[in-house]
């Protein structure tokens, strides 16, 4: 089979599947990252830039979410106040006492991770999103929890310590804080370019142990029951007939009832196990996002800040 990226992240994709199908949680050792995995350098320069705000910059202290004033700042844009601004020295401040910075969905403005997370759909038949997440050493940002995701964490800069503990039995289980998790199934530390695949619903807590800890989360949706009962109704009233939208008298009423049930029985009989988990698993996307349109040649002006990129603010590694 051909994989998209798939193979490139994991190395062995049948292992892969084996351990998704058991909830086993496993680390991987790819020759090499995928060229689509951004590099810390991206990241700082991103938060550095200027254009970085909430809600796409967050900040996590002993499991609780930091209110936006203590690492952002406001701003006058054309005559008008805006707030929100990733404020680099109030970050790294924060990072240095212990706080955990979150970069939600980056692959809704970083293009490559965005290619990254739309080949790995492409794959795995599932909804792929993006976090990132900063942490120094000797710290943490949540304490033991469920994610309602499976997830493969991409060490990108320093070392961090996993412990994950057994999936659920069954489907009786919450997303969020798990106080008494049992024993652990793994205990591992993983290094820049390790991957680490935890299953969705076990419970797990991570704390950065060398250098600063950057890793992406690249969490693998699945189609919860709700999902499945909203995605049966949409397809049973999917419109498609030529039924008139008022009708006038009790007998018409009654006349379009007769032929919406037997539209919805149709459709019922007609429809698939896999179809449905197809439908409410997606919609996928069809092609990794387009490169950026890059300027014309003709008078680009020259960078002007090669000693920013050399000199990184925020996310700087000892690797």
């Amino acid at each position: 089979m051909s994989w998209g990226v798939l193979d490139r992240l994991v190395g062995e994709p049948e292992l892969f599947f084996d351990r998704c199908r058991r909830g086993r949680p496993h680390v991987f050792t790819p020759p090499g990252l995928p060229q689509e995995a951004p590099r810390t350098r991206e990241l700082t320069q991103a938060l550095s830039g200027g254009l970085m705000r909430t809600p796409y910059v967050e900040m996590v202290r002993e499991g609780e979410v930091v209110p936006a004033s203590e690492f952002s700042s406001a701003r006058v844009v054309a005559g008008r106040a805006e707030e929100g601004f990733a404020d680099p020295e109030r970050i790294m401040r924060l990072l240095a006492e212990g706080a955990t910075l979150l970069l939600p969905q980056l692959d809704q403005w970083n293009a490559s991770v965005g290619a990254l997370t739309a080949l790995l759909s492409q794959d795995l038949g599932r909804t792929t999103e993006a976090f990132c997440f900063a942490t120094m050493a000797g710290r943490r940002g949540l304490d033991v929890h469920r994610d309602d995701a499976d997830v493969l964490v991409v060490q990108l800069a320093g070392r961090k310590e996993w412990t994950v503990y057994d999936a659920p039995a069954d489907g009786h289980w919450h997303p969020g804080p798990v106080p008494h998790p049992g024993e652990p199934a793994l205990r591992t530390v993983i290094g820049a370019g390790d991957v680490l695949y935890v299953p969705r619903g076990a419970p797990h807590t991570a704390t950065g142990n060398e250098g600063l800890s950057v890793h992406l989360a690249l969490t693998i949706r699945e189609a919860t029951t709700n999902r499945l009962r909203q995605t049966l109704a949409d397809l049973l009233t999917e419109p498609g007939d030529s039924l008139a939208p008022r009708p006038l008298t009790e007998l018409q009423l009654m006349d379009t009832i007769s032929e919406l049930i037997e539209a919805a029985r149709k459709r019922l009989e007609a429809v698939t196990p896999e179809e449905l988990l197809a439908r409410a698993r997606g919609p996928l996307p069809s092609a990794p996002r387009a490169a950026p349109v890059d300027w014309p040649t003709a008078n680009r002006p020259e960078s002007g800040n090669a000693a920013a990129a050399e000199n990184p603010v925020v996310l700087r590694s000892r690797h």
